[in-house]
């Protein structure tokens, strides 16, 4: 009877894909090859995958095994992700007109603004489906609501990568200046949402609030925080395109960068002035009845204890304040009199003050908006981390990432911005943690996590320079 199961699920599986290949045919896609592999190849692989799957090993503890059983993995996930990826883009993608080569051309951009966001949803699909695979292929796998609490987590620091990114991409997209002072902008962002709640809160770092302070009063705690610090950092981002960059506006390129460069270093001091070197922890604003911890939403009010997945309080925080800013800026860039500017300004600086728009100003605007976001990025980051979250360079490492995931977005591109921000996020978040038990001997994995989102950056260079969502911009002479 399993066997028989198994069998109509693989036959439904290879069905979606050629029903999927159908459609793009139909639509007027040239996906001959699609079409193959649907009507050809998955029969063979369903084969090979009985095959294998029979005369595979399952008494091996992982990942001993890992080897032996790296081919029956690519069977499975090639049954498994590549016939509903087809059916998904032959429901997703326009219909294909070759008639006219006006709308041939909107739905090519089309299809390349969506290419990443389903390159995205593949990699969060096989990190689902890969853990699947391990339970079926190995007597000792990863339990697998643990590599679920790994994605949520590095969704959500994607989240505030994707913030921060934001900054870098606005001053780019209108003035070419790749701002590394924008990462300590985060960092004071984090150290004034610290003092105001310290303040408000009379809570002690790393310490749960008085069992006596209203829930609604913290709320109201963390709302002003994020709203001083975003007026902060907005007017110190201001400050520093005012007094260091805007006399460096004709000069060459290099004399800005390193401008930039000591504008960090500069806030980092300031910061180790006024914070001293030792890290501090944001105070437990929702702490659990073991005053150990925030609440956790499946473990103390659920009252799942049964389960790896974990997603405090805290996390609405993120879901909620990040969501808000970023279709808040979408609506500003997109629907705004100023956001139009700003792309007019990224388009064409000459033909845009011939126009009448004030290239200063929205150039200021742009320094304002992104020192905004970054601070609102740093309380919410702060909160959410809790532990050892305030200290002077806070943020030289969270701003390599932030920029990283810009360049890996497509530098100048909003929408690039948030996907590598969720892209860098996901990917730091599986590399650091010991899920699928990286550690062999003296070799621990996971202390490379950093390393890996370098090495995806550089692959996605060498094959697309221009990012994932970036457009190819010829050179002005």
């Amino acid at each position: 009877m399993e066997i028989i199961v198994k069998l109509l699920l693989l036959l439904l599986w290879a069905g979606s894909g050629a029903y999927g290949a159908h459609l793009l045919v139909k639509k007027g896609y040239n996906a001959r090859w699609l079409r193959t592999a649907a009507f050809y190849a998955l029969p063979v692989i369903t084969v090979l995958y009985f095959i294998f799957n029979a005369i595979q090993d399952n008494s091996t503890p992982w990942p001993a095994n890992l080897p032996g059983s790296l081919l029956n993995v690519a069977l499975t996930v090639l049954l498994m992700g590549v016939s509903p990826a087809i059916l998904i883009a032959a429901y997703i993608l326009p219909v294909y007109d070759k008639s006219d080569p006006v709308r041939a051309a909107v739905l090519r951009e089309t299809i390349s603004q969506k290419q990443g966001w389903l390159v995205f949803g593949g990699i969060v699909l096989i990190s689902l489906i890969l853990p699947l695979i391990a339970e079926q292929l190995f007597k000792e796998a990863p339990r697998y609501d643990s590599v679920i609490s790994v994605i949520i987590n590095g969704l959500l620091s994607g989240s505030l990568f994707a913030l921060v990114a934001l900054g870098y991409t606005l001053v780019y997209g209108i003035i070419e200046l790749i701002n590394f002072a924008h990462g300590d902008v985060f960092m004071m962002g984090s150290l004034v949402g610290y003092a105001v709640l310290t303040t408000l809160l009379g809570a002690k770092e790393g310490r749960p609030v008085s069992a006596s302070t209203s829930v609604f009063f913290v709320i109201f705690a963390v709302l002003l925080a994020i709203i001083i610090a975003m007026v902060v950092c907005g007017l110190l981002n201001y400050s520093i395109n005012r007094i260091a960059y805007k006399r460096l506006r004709n000069a060459p390129r290099l004399a800005p960068l390193i401008t930039a460069i000591g504008v960090s270093f500069i806030l980092q001091n300031i910061a180790l002035y006024l914070n001293s070197s030792t890290p501090k922890s944001y105070p437990l604003l929702f702490p659990n009845s073991s005053r150990v911890s925030n609440v956790d939403l499946i473990s103390d009010i659920i009252g799942r204890n049964d389960t790896l997945i974990t997603f405090p309080v805290t996390a609405i925080l993120v879901l909620v304040g990040a969501g808000v800013l970023l279709l808040g800026l979408r609506y500003l860039i997109n629907s705004t009199r100023t956001g139009k500017a700003m792309r007019a300004v990224a388009q064409n600086r000459e033909a845009a003050a011939l126009m009448g728009i004030s290239i200063e100003g929205t150039i200021s605007f742009a320094f304002l908006l992104g020192g905004a976001l970054a601070g609102a990025a740093g309380v919410i980051y702060g909160i959410y981390q809790v532990q050892g979250t305030v200290r002077y360079d806070l943020g030289f490492v969270n701003g390599l990432f932030a920029f990283t995931a810009a360049v890996l977005g497509g530098i100048g591109n909003v929408n690039g911005a948030v996907l590598g921000g969720l892209f860098i996020g996901l990917i730091y978040s599986i590399s650091q943690s010991s899920v699928f038990q990286l550690t062999f001997n003296y070799l621990n994995l996971s202390v490379w996590a950093a390393v890996s989102v370098f090495v995806i950056l550089v692959l996605v260079m060498v094959f697309r320079p221009t990012g994932i969502l970036g457009d190819n911009v010829q050179e002005k002479v």
